[in-house]
């Protein structure tokens, strides 16, 4: 018999739950997964809110968790960097501890969140993750030892199996079946649950930040925004925001993680996603419309942001 737990909290995500659960209930159909059970874990056992309107029963978790082939984190919901710190710090503490008591022959798996747990526990240090792409800055701050390559979707590090933001639940728990019980059995589950796993990165799905604490960098970001199209410098920028190309530069670097110059090739970028989405433009118009006139050139800064080409973005992301 393989035994398998699913660890859960409130706030814990029902999308990722129910998943496992799904994919679970699935592979239990075919015989090399025949005899797998799971057990979905909490501290204190019984109800769980995850959200206003969905609750999952749970057994209470025991001190030590080994018997369990695989041990599975869900993502869970915090507001903001500082709450899921401050998550890490008090909910999760025992589920810490255990993860450090686990054997050594234990397979840990986590997504979203989930993978600042796991690697609280110290058990990613010196191996190949990746987590949720947007606090990808603050994960390599907290954890330094960790190979962080938050442009995967998944990661297999071997011992730890790590999946990105949200839906990477899904490759998470896909991965899982095909390391306990082969991939023959993770295709049958693919093809019932209508996913293969071929996603890679979580690069084309990420995002410029747009909004910042700091009211100068906000004001800068705007500027910027407002003249993507055109030919800016950074010390017309520091002229327009009255303050010193120095002053400006260091709190932009510090805000938003990349130079002003930098980030408004971002912006270019993000606005060459938006026309190729949603018009049928050439990539020569929109190349000349958001402010380049090298097509090559922009042809390599949307590949090296995006990780696709702009005809790949188009013909994957394209509305009707």
């Amino acid at each position: 018999m393989t035994n398998l737990a699913l660890i859960v909290e409130p706030g814990a995500t029902p999308s990722s739950v129910m998943l496992t659960l799904d994919m679970l209930a699935i592979a239990g159909r075919y015989p090399e997964a025949a005899s797998c059970t799971l057990d979905v874990l909490s501290l204190r056992g019984g109800a769980v809110q995850l959200s206003a309107r969905v609750s999952v029963d749970t057994q209470k978790m025991p001190a030590r968790l080994a018997g369990y082939a695989a041990v599975i984190l869900p993502g869970f919901f915090a507001e903001n960097a500082a709450a899921l710190t401050k998550q890490l710090q008090t909910t999760w503490q025992p589920v810490i501890a255990r993860l450090r008591a686990l054997p050594s022959e234990t397979l840990v798996a986590a997504s979203c969140y989930g993978t600042f747990v796991l690697a609280e526990s110290g058990l990613l240090d010196g191996i190949n993750a990746t987590t949720t792409w947007w606090l990808q800055d603050q994960f390599r701050q907290r954890f330094p030892q960790v190979r962080l390559d938050a442009d995967q979707a998944l990661a297999d590090g071997g011992r730890c199996l790590t999946a990105g933001a949200m839906t990477a639940h899904t490759d998470l728990s896909l991965h899982v079946l095909r390391r306990l019980f082969g991939a023959a059995l993770a295709r049958q589950v693919g093809a019932i649950m209508l996913v293969d796993g071929a996603r890679t990165s979580q690069r084309p799905f990420m995002t410029l930040r747009r909004n910042f604490d700091d009211p100068l960098i906000q004001q800068a970001a705007d500027w910027l925004a407002a003249r993507v199209a055109h030919e800016v410098s950074t010390p017309a920028l520091a002229d327009a925001l009255h303050v010193s190309y120095r002053t400006l530069h260091r709190r932009f670097q510090a805000a938003a993680g990349m130079a002003p110059l930098a980030y408004v090739q971002a912006l270019r970028v993000e606005q060459a996603k938006a026309l190729l989405e949603s018009t049928l433009l050439s990539v020569e118009q929109i190349v000349g419309q958001v402010g380049y006139s090298d097509v090559s050139a922009f042809r390599r800064l949307f590949s090296k942001r995006a990780g696709l080409s702009p005809a790949q973005y188009r013909q994957r992301f394209r509305r009707g």
